[in-house]
C-alpha cells in the first residue's frame, strides 16, 4: 500500500515538475509581430514589413507615374494589411505577395471623384438614373468644365455679363437673366482611384463628355458652295439651335459660312442640365383675324373683301425657363398694346342656288381662307416643326397663354378623336394617351386633313362625332401627358400619318 502510495507522489511531481517547465518556457517565448495581408476579403499571405511592400508597389509601377503624371502609386482599393502577433514563423516573401496583388487588382493614384446625382423625382423606376460617377486628376476640372457647359447653352458673353453683374438694365424691349444652376446635385473629394477607370486630365475632354455622354469623336460636315447652316441642320436631324450648341464659334443661324468649312454635326447627349431663368421683353405680332360676314342677298360663290387686314404689335413681358437651350416653361406677366391689330373683313353670299343651267356641279359655298390661330394671343412658340434631339417635332408648341385659357378650332371639321383621361399636370409617367396626353382630333374634309391638339386639359368641350366651326372653343391649355410646361402642341396629318409644317398650311405663325 505503501508502495502505491509512493509511486502516485512521484507521479504527481513530475507532473508539476513538467507542467512548471512548459509554462516557464512559454513566458520567455514572445510572439512575432507580422502582418496578414488581404485581398478584396481573402487572406493571401503573413508579411515581416508592410513598409516594405507599399513601397515596392510604388517602386515597379514606373509606367503609371509617367502616364499618369504622379510621384506615387498606391496598392488597389481592395488590399488590406492587419499587423498581427503569432508564433507562425512562415512568413510569405514580399515579391511573391506584390505579384500577387499585380495580377489580381489594378492599382490606384491619389485624384477626385465627382458624383452626380440625379433628381428621380415623379420618374418611373426604368426611367430614374443612377448617381454618375467621374474621376479627375485635378479638382479645379469640374469647375472649370462646368462654367464652358453653362457658357455652351447661355453664350460666352451673356454669362460673364450675369457673373458680373453687368447686365443692362431693360429698357423698353430687351432680355436680362434672373438665375444660373444645374438640376442635379454634384459633390467632389478626394480619393484614391483604380487606374483602370477613366481619369480626365482636361478640361476640355470633360467637357465633350459631359456635352455629348461620350468621348468618341463625333461626325463632321464639310460645307459645300451654296449651302447655309439651317439646310446643314435639318440634313443631319438637328435643329439650328443644336447645330449651334455644337458650333459656338456661329452666333446665329444666319452667320456667314464658307465652302470648306468643317462643322460639328454630332447630337448632343447632355449629362447635366443647364437650367437658366429670363425676364424677356419684345415687341410681338398680333396676328389679325379675319371676319367673314354672311348676306343672304348673295350666292355662295360670292366673296368680297371689304376690308384688309394688318396686324398690330403688343409688348409683351415673359419669364422664360430654358434648359440646355430648350425653352421648358414660359410665362407672359404682362401686355401693353402698342398697336391695335385690323381684322380682315370678308362679305360672303348664303343664298343657294335653285338650278344650275352650266356644266359640272353647282358652285360651292365658299370656305373660310387661313387657317385660324388656335389659342388666345400673346403666345410664344417654343418648338417648330423640325428636328429636337434627335427625333422629328410633328408639330408645333405654342406656350404663354396660361393655365386653362382657351383653345380653338383652326377650321371647320368633325370631331373624330377625343382623349380626356389624363391629369391636367404632365410628368414623365403620365402615359394615359402617350406622349400627348389629352388630345382632341377634327377632320375637315373640304381641307383633306386632321388637326390635333394635343396636352390639353381634361375639361374638353367637345365629343366624337360633334361638328365644330372655325373659331369654337373645343379644350384649354394644360400640361397633360409627359410635358415640362403649359402648352398646346399643334398638328396637321393626313389619312396616311403623314404631318405637315402648319406654318406652311395656312396658320400665320
Amino acid at each position: 500500500m505503501k508502495e502505491k502510495l509512493l509511486g502516485v507522489l512521484i507521479t504527481l511531481c513530475v507532473t508539476a515538475l513538467l507542467v512548471a517547465m512548459w509554462m516557464s518556457s512559454k513566458s520567455y517565448s514572445k510572439p512575432s509581430e507580422v502582418y496578414q495581408v488581404y485581398l478584396n476579403g481573402k487572406k493571401i499571405g503573413l508579411i515581416e514589413s508592410q513598409d516594405s511592400l507599399l513601397d515596392l508597389i510604388d517602386k515597379e509601377q514606373a509606367s503609371i507615374k509617367q502616364a499618369f503624371n504622379v510621384d506615387k502609386v498606391y496598392p488597389p482599393a481592395g488590399l488590406n494589411i492587419e499587423k498581427t502577433f503569432t508564433y507562425n514563423n512562415k512568413l510569405s516573401n514580399t515579391e511573391d505577395i506584390y505579384n500577387q496583388i499585380k495580377e489580381t487588382d489594378p492599382f490606384t493614384i491619389k485624384g477626385y471623384v465627382v458624383t452626380i446625382n440625379y433628381n428621380n423625382e415623379d420618374k418611373d423606376d426604368d426611367e430614374k438614373k443612377e448617381p454618375l460617377k467621374i474621376y479627375l486628376m485635378d479638382s479645379s476640372l469640374i469647375k472649370t468644365s462646368l462654367h464652358d457647359i453653362a457658357a455652351t447653352f447661355i453664350g460666352a458673353d451673356e454669362l460673364k455679363k450675369y457673373e458680373n453683374n453687368t447686365q443692362t438694365e431693360i429698357n423698353e424691349t430687351g432680355e436680362i437673366i434672373t438665375s444660373v444652376y444645374f438640376e442635379e446635385t454634384i459633390t467632389i473629394k478626394e480619393s484614391l482611384i483604380s487606374t483602370e477607370e477613366k481619369i480626365f486630365n482636361s478640361s476640355d475632354e470633360l467637357t465633350q463628355y459631359l456635352l455629348y455622354g461620350t468621348n468618341d469623336d463625333q461626325p463632321k460636315y464639310t460645307v459645300k458652295v451654296g449651302e447655309d447652316l439651317a439646310k446643314i441642320a435639318e440634313d443631319n436631324k438637328l435643329n439650328i439651335e443644336e447645330l449651334l450648341i455644337a458650333n459656338p464659334k456661329y452666333p446665329s443661324g444666319n452667320a456667314l459660312i464658307a465652302p470648306g468649312d468643317v462643322l460639328n454635326v454630332g447630337l448632343i447627349n447632355p449629362l447635366i442640365n443647364v437650367t437658366y431663368r429670363s425676364t424677356e421683353v419684345e415687341d410681338a405680332p398680333t396676328r389679325f383675324t379675319t371676319e367673314y360676314q354672311d348676306d343672304k342677298t348673295k350666292y355662295v360663290d360670292y366673296m368680297v373683301v371689304q376690308q384688309e387686314g394688318s396686324d398690330g404689335v403688343t409688348r409683351i413681358t415673359k419669364d422664360v425657363q430654358y434648359t440646355n437651350g430648350e425653352i421648358k416653361k414660359v410665362s407672359i406677366t404682362k401686355q401693353e398694346t402698342i398697336k391695335p391689330p385690323v381684322n380682315k373683313v370678308v362679305i360672303r353670299g348664303t343664298k343657294k342656288y335653285q338650278s344650275w343651267g352650266g356644266g359640272g356641279n353647282p358652285p360651292q359655298p365658299v370656305g373660310r381662307g387661313d387657317l385660324l390661330w388656335p389659342t388666345n394671343t400673346p403666345y410664344v412658340i417654343t418648338s417648330f416643326y423640325e428636328y429636337r434631339w434627335g427625333t422629328f417635332h410633328k408639330g408645333i408648341d405654342i406656350s404663354g397663354t396660361g393655365w386653362y385659357s382657351p383653345i380653338y378650332s383652326s377650321t371647320d371639321g368633325v370631331v373624330i378623336a377625343v382623349n380626356n383621361s389624363c391629369g391636367n399636370k404632365g410628368s414623365m409617367r403620365d402615359h394615359c394617351g402617350g406622349r400627348m396626353g389629352n388630345y382632341v382630333k377634327i377632320h375637315s374634309d373640304k381641307l383633306g386633313y386632321t388637326f390635333v391638339y394635343g396636352h390639353v386639359a381634361s375639361n374638353i368641350k367637345v365629343h366624337v362625332g360633334d361638328t365644330v366651326r372655325q373659331g369654337q372653343v373645343i379644350a384649354s391649355m394644360a400640361m397633360s401627358g409627359q410635358s415640362t410646361g403649359v402648352h398646346l402642341h399643334f398638328q396637321i396629318e393626313d389619312s396616311s400619318g403623314q404631318t405637315y409644317n402648319p406654318c406652311k398650311m395656312g396658320l400665320r405663325c
